[in-house]
């Protein structure tokens, strides 16, 4: 065969790594991408015109070359990301090396793993699809490269026979991997963690809140979390999901305080009228889980603090479900101790001048503080405020700026000022994120939370009431609470944003959520449940490593035989019709032996069935027809109706079957 690789098998072996990495070549720097895919096409151009291998030397210089360019295109930092990158920069550089069979049989092996390292990145269901793919592309790599090392240029029947072998293999290992994934042995805790970021700080609420952040996660339209209630979710105006409370103000951004670390002086307690739900939280790097006002208890591995965040022990790196009880009618902390009191006024005092001189205006004209707060809703919404997502950054005075000249905004410049002019006006303040409302599954029964969801509101202290709701967005724009921020984001009218195909997505999400439950949700206690459903209720794990052992070999035996017993259909119509006699045949007990000849098989039966010239006419025919110089297709058509109408009898009994 020489050492020339026959471009059909470097091509399948080619499109198996590639497949493998395209999630990865997306995410990875652009001149990273570029390299490995110059590397693969070089390749397949070798392969086409025959070019020989690089030398030694330069084999080397290149490969380190890549890796001082994946050093220093990660910043020397070492995570999932640059390991998967290095990957599948050592693959490339293979090319420079793929000129034997084993080379061959590493790269499309190594494809299978490279599929399933996108995994530690993202477990949506739209990624089985692409592990699919790339699994029959990889297997269909490696059956190509068998038919070259057996001696053949190409595989028998081409492309869509390697096709149709490939996906006969896919659909045979299926049964294997469904026993696998029932049976192994689950495991309370993973055998190791994810660092802490994994999905590249794509998602999520940040711990600080400045102009134009919660404005990126409008664009964002990924779920955020799902939530499960009984029949019907709370009212709307119940449905803000506490996430990060800020407290400290430098004049441009809002941040956490020390009070995370704290707990509440005073449970939430229970009532008659709490919310309970369960949480299905996608992964979000961050420790916070989100709820309702006010939760009562906190999750497992999970902790509520002073100013009632949930924070978990660990970020949020998979798929998380938690459940969740919260009392809508607690009193916030009724007491307002000194240090926070001082902490909930603290402002800068060389910025914003018109808005602390109007704060204290209104605190002149107003003793009491609801009363105050009720008239800024009230200016707010009866001067010209306008919400849009499409503003203008704050300078300096921020809350000046966009209170008395731009007056356009989102949640986000609403809320900050105004915190600032209750501050001002001596009453206590701070900023809560996290989402508000969602979409109500009807079919689902649950409500979905898209990172668009995402909302700024403040809290104000009253004596009696403690910390209080107030949403100065509802005050200029009613619509954002009730209808959500799709309903006032024009900017966002477009093919991609139309109303059937975000329909089409919520319907999708779906199946999202059965895949999260029944698949990804599979753990050690649902798998416990369904073995009690078997009638196991207590299968130790020694116990499911012998039943997946059983199940295995009961599945792999049952494809056994379904492989051994299969006969793989003749292209040739000629061929097919010969073999169909050979089974009509056999059924009567007058089949053919192994090591007979077409004609000595019809000497043989000749003395034992009727119309013996017949068939000795049809042996002919098929003899002549199948291993002559060539036969046009009127004679074969006439020896496929023959053979079909062909029926004989035995002018013998049964009992001397001849086999």
């Amino acid at each position: 065969m020489g050492d020339r690789l026959p471009l059909t098998a470097v091509a399948w072996t080619l499109g198996a790594f590639l497949v493998a990495a395209i999630p990865h070549l997306l995410a990875m720097p652009q001149v990273l991408a570029g390299v490995v895919v110059a590397a693969c096409i070089w390749r397949l151009l070798a392969s086409r015109y025959d070019w020989r291998a690089p030398p030694g030397w330069l084999r080397v210089t290149l490969t380190l070359v890549v890796i001082a360019l994946l050093l220093v295109s990660y910043g020397g930092e070492w995570g999932r990301r640059s390991a998967t990158g290095l990957l599948c920069l050592m693959l490339a550089a293979k090319m420079m090396e793929l000129w034997r069979i084993r080379d061959l049989r590493l790269v499309a092996s190594v494809s299978f793993f490279l599929v399933a390292t996108q995994f530690l990145f993202n477990e949506r269901l739209v990624y089985l699809g692409y592990l699919l793919a790339g699994a029959l592309v990889a297997i269909c790599a490696l059956y190509s490269i068998q038919a070259v090392e057996s001696g053949h240029r190409r595989a028998p029947g081409g492309s869509r026979s390697i096709l149709r072998n490939g996906a006969v293999m896919l659909l045979a290992a299926v049964p294997v991997a469904l026993v696998l994934f029932v049976t192994f042995p689950r495991l309370a805790q993973p055998l190791w963690g994810l660092p802490d970021e994994v999905m590249d700080g794509r998602t999520g609420l940040s711990d600080s809140m400045s102009p134009g952040a919660i404005a990126n996660l409008f664009a964002d339209d990924s779920p955020a979390f799902r939530a499960e209630f009984g029949d019907r979710p709370p009212p709307r105006e119940q449905l803000y999901w506490r996430g990060p409370v800020l407290w400290r103000f430098d004049g441009d951004t809002w941040e956490q305080a020390f009070l995370p670390t704290r707990v509440p002086a005073r449970p939430v307690p229970p009532s008659r009228d709490d919310y309970r739900y369960s949480v299905q939280l996608e992964p979000h790097e961050r420790h916070w889980l989100f709820a309702l006002d006010y939760p009562v208890s906190a999750p497992e591995n999970a902790r509520i603090s002073l100013d009632f965040q949930i924070t978990s022990r660990h970020p949020v790196t998979t798929l998380k479900r938690y459940e969740v009880r919260s009392n809508p009618e607690f009193t916030d902390m009724p007491e307002l101790s000194d240090p926070l009191r001082r902490l909930a006024l603290d402002l800068p005092g060389d910025r914003n001048p018109r808005t602390r001189a109007m704060a204290r205006e209104l605190r002149a004209r107003f003793d009491d503080d609801r009363e105050l707060v009720a008239y800024v809703l009230r200016w707010l919404s009866e001067e010209p405020f306008f919400y849009s997502l499409e503003t203008s950054p704050l300078a300096r005075h921020g809350a000046d700026e966009f209170l008395f000249d731009l007056r356009t905004g989102y949640c986000e410049y609403y809320a900050s000022a105004f915190a600032v002019m209750m501050r001002f006006a001596d009453i206590p303040a701070r900023i809560v994120t996290g989402y508000l409302g969602g979409y109500w599954q009807e079919n689902g029964g649950y409500m979905l939370v898209r990172n668009s969801d995402a909302h700024a509101w403040v809290e104000v202290w009253l004596d009696g009431s403690g910390w209080t709701r107030v949403d100065p967005t509802a005050a200029v724009s009613p619509e954002r609470v009730e209808s959500g921020s799709q309903s006032v984001s024009g900017a966002r009218d477009g093919l991609f944003e139309s109303e059937w195909l975000r329909d089409l997505r919520n319907r999708y999400d779906r199946l999202q959520y059965l895949w999260n439950n029944w698949v990804l949700g599979f753990d050690s206690d649902r798998q416990r449940r369904l073995m009690q459903w078997f009638g196991l209720p207590e299968v130790s794990r020694t116990g499911m490593a012998l039943i997946m052992i059983a199940a295995l070999a009961l599945v792999v035996s049952a494809l056994a035989w379904a492989w051994l017993g299969y006969r793989p259909r003749a292209a040739d119509p000629v061929q097919r019709a010969w073999q169909r006699l050979l089974v009509r045949m056999a059924r009567r007990g007058l089949g053919k032996r192994a090591q007979e000849s077409p004609r000595d098989w019809v000497e043989r039966l000749a003395p034992r069935i009727d119309h013996a010239g017949e068939l000795q006419a049809l042996v002919d025919d098929y003899c002549r027809i199948h291993y002559g110089p060539g036969t046009n297709r009127s004679q074969q058509q006439q020896f496929i109706e023959r053979s079909r109408r062909f029926r004989p009898r035995r002018t013998e009994p049964r009992g001397a079957t001849v086999v």
